[in-house]
């Protein structure tokens, strides 16, 4: 990022007090890890205050940006200081002011209940195979604090930036969108996945099409698989021309998955390659990344890429940690570690993945969250049919586990874990654990595979 002064006041409607700076190459909200040069921006939250914690890097920091309370508290100190109605909203409207500097980057922004990391992962294996600068999110950077920071962070000669976009109450997505404004906007999938806030499914279907609003003239967008069966069923008008993952359009790939070996088509073209796993989850994500990667490779009018080149380049996938991650547990099972976090559509991909391979199948699973009043019905519905060990652990989980009498239920993840340390697995068997990421079973992946059970945080 390299915004002037002025132009940060101007995207914020500040005031400056003291000097205005000349150029600011960095906006940083954490002291930890503060960088010379770079602002200070002071977010201020219901248990914590980050303007007590500005005198920590005065010495470092080229300006200050804060509230009127916190500005009156800063009284003291010497910095240049920017005077903003809100740092959160100032956040994202200087991330806004760089992304309108951005003119040469294509700004793929990607929402959805489920999939959002994975396809973005895809996209930036294959991208960057294929040779083009690019930036992305990292780790969970998808809410009002984090899409501004990952915006801030791509650099100007980045040719494509992918942003994820994540929600979970009503008004962040408009805010959202309106900060990335994308050129193209990706809707991976939807389910009743933070329906607590959102309203319940209806809701969430209309939030997160709410993205779409915001693209750029000449843009377009993708839907993942029933998307726009939803919009429709929610009265919200589908997007001219969308590469859609449901349509029966030459210009999508198709898919068949044989065993692990994945087969992709589009308009007569045919490429092959292997996946780590048989999961027909990630074969359906790899055809929707290749269709975006080829829909855009033909507006910029690079048709020398074939699909073959573009399968080339997304076989370097690799899952990241805790989403399907193939580990060895100290016994010599196989361990699928998909921990990081689950709703009822990835939990059934999941659970059907594991049923597809050889040995015996162990399932431990634990409670989705913010399901809000789907949620007895999304546990319940899950099928969890010829699998030769089932663990099920929550008290969303427990009616589940009534309706299986071979299922063994615990009430929480600490009495699973004193369960399975008198339990054995041997080579050949496949341990699929999942759950969102407040039942934190990374601890069961811990104990199966190192031994030793870390405190949970």
């Amino acid at each position: 990022m390299r915004l002037s002064g002025a132009e940060i006041q101007m995207a914020t409607q500040g005031i400056w007090h003291g000097a205005v700076p000349e150029t600011c190459s960095g906006i940083c909200t954490d002291t930890r890890g503060f960088q010379a040069g770079d602002v200070f921006l002071a977010l201020r939250g219901p248990s914590f205050d980050g303007h007590a914690f500005a005198a920590t890097v005065t010495d470092k920091a080229l300006a200050l940006i804060g509230d009127a309370e916190g500005v009156a508290s800063w009284n003291e100190l010497e910095n240049s200081v920017l005077e903003v109605e809100d740092t959160l909203q100032a956040l994202g409207d200087i991330a806004h002011a760089w992304r309108m500097h951005l003119r040469d980057t294509s700004v793929i922004a990607i929402t959805g209940s489920y999939g959002k990391t994975s396809l973005r992962s895809m996209l930036e294996t294959g991208f960057a195979a294929l040779g083009f600068r690019l930036a992305a999110t990292r780790a969970n950077l998808n809410n009002l604090i984090g899409v501004p920071q990952s915006l801030l962070s791509v650099p100007a000669d980045a040719e494509i930036a992918l942003i994820e976009c994540g929600i979970s109450e009503p008004g962040e997505m408009t805010r959202l969108a309106a900060m990335v404004q994308p050129d193209i906007a990706v809707l991976t999938g939807i389910t009743a996945a933070h329906s607590e806030g959102l309203g319940g499914l209806s809701g969430v279907v209309r939030e997160k099409a709410l993205l779409l609003e915001h693209v750029n003239a000449g843009g377009w967008c993708a839907l993942g698989k029933d998307v726009a069966a939803l919009m429709q069923a929610n009265h919200i008008a589908l997007p001219e021309c969308p590469v859609s993952i449901d349509a029966a359009d030459e210009a999508v790939v198709s898919w068949q998955l044989n065993g692990d070996v994945l087969m992709l088509s589009c308009q007569g073209e045919h490429a092959a390659m292997q996946l780590a796993l048989p999961a027909s989850h990630w074969a359906e994500n790899h055809a929707f990344a290749a269709s975006i990667m080829l829909r855009h490779l033909q507006q910029r009018g690079d048709s020398e890429y074939t699909l073959a080149d573009i399968t080339s380049a997304l076989s370097g996938w690799q899952p990241m940690a805790g989403r399907m991650q193939r580990l060895v547990a100290r016994n010599g099972a196989t361990v699928l570690d998909d921990c990081y976090n689950a709703n009822p559509v990835s939990m059934q991909a999941a659970i059907n993945t594991l049923r597809a391979l050889p040995g015996r199948k162990i399932a431990i699973l634990g409670d989705m969250a913010e399901l809000g009043a789907a949620s007895e019905s999304a546990h319940t519905r899950l099928d969890i049919e010829a699998l030769d060990e089932v663990y099920l652990i929550g008290a969303q989980m427990q009616s589940l586990a009534a309706m299986h009498q071979k299922a063994r239920w615990f009430a929480t993840t600490d009495d699973a874990i004193t369960a399975l340390q008198c339990d054995s697995f041997a080579d050949g068997d496949t341990i699929l654990i999942k759950a969102s990421r407040s039942m934190h079973l990374e601890s069961v992946v811990e104990l199966l595979c190192v031994g030793e059970v870390a405190d949970a945080v």
